[in-house]
Order: C-alpha cells, then sequence, then structure tokens
C-alpha cells in the first residue's frame, strides 16, 4: 500500500532507479541467481550460511542482500553486453 502510494499516487519513482537494471534485463536476472546457486552449491563453499539460519532477521537480510546482489550482478552483464532475450 506504501509503495501504491508513493509511486502511483504521489509520483515519486527516482527511489527506484537502482532496480533498472533487473527490470530492463529481467530474464537475464531471472536465471542468473539460479545458475552462480548452483555453481555456489557445487563448490561445497559454505556462503549462503544465512538460509540455514533459525532466526528470521538473519534469513531475511541473507535474502535482501542476495536479491540486490543479483541487481547488481544484471546490471553489470548489461554493462558488459550480455542479454538473454527469447
Amino acid at each position: 500500500m506504501f509503495l501504491y502510494w508513493l509511486t502511483d499516487i504521489r509520483n515519486i519513482k527516482s527511489w527506484a532507479t537502482f532496480l533498472r537494471p533487473a527490470g530492463e534485463n529481467s530474464l537475464t536476472t531471472y536465471l542468473a541467481p539460479n545458475i552462480l546457486y548452483h555453481l555456489i552449491w557445487m563448490s561445497g563453499i559454505p556462503v549462503l550460511i544465512y538460509k540455514q539460519s533459525s532466526d528470521p532477521l538473519i534469513v531475511i537480510a541473507g535474502s535482501l542482500a542476495w536479491a540486490l546482489l543479483m541487481v547488481g550482478l544484471a546490471a553489470l552483464l548489461t554493462r558488459a553486453g550480455v542479454r538473454l532475450r527469447l
């Protein structure tokens, strides 16, 4: 409800410019985390340890950090010229 009020009623959209690469290159943003997740899983390095936590705040913070990292990865891939299209 807050986001609806902020973006549609108040027409304040500049706060979301950091999410633009995810919207412009959505297929890459959708597929890259799966590929990266499986590469991390196959390496055996416990990078995604937040997933095993019993504290919900750690899980939420880790998931938010992972999502922002994927938006950054999408931005880097877009800048490098990597775009997946149907």
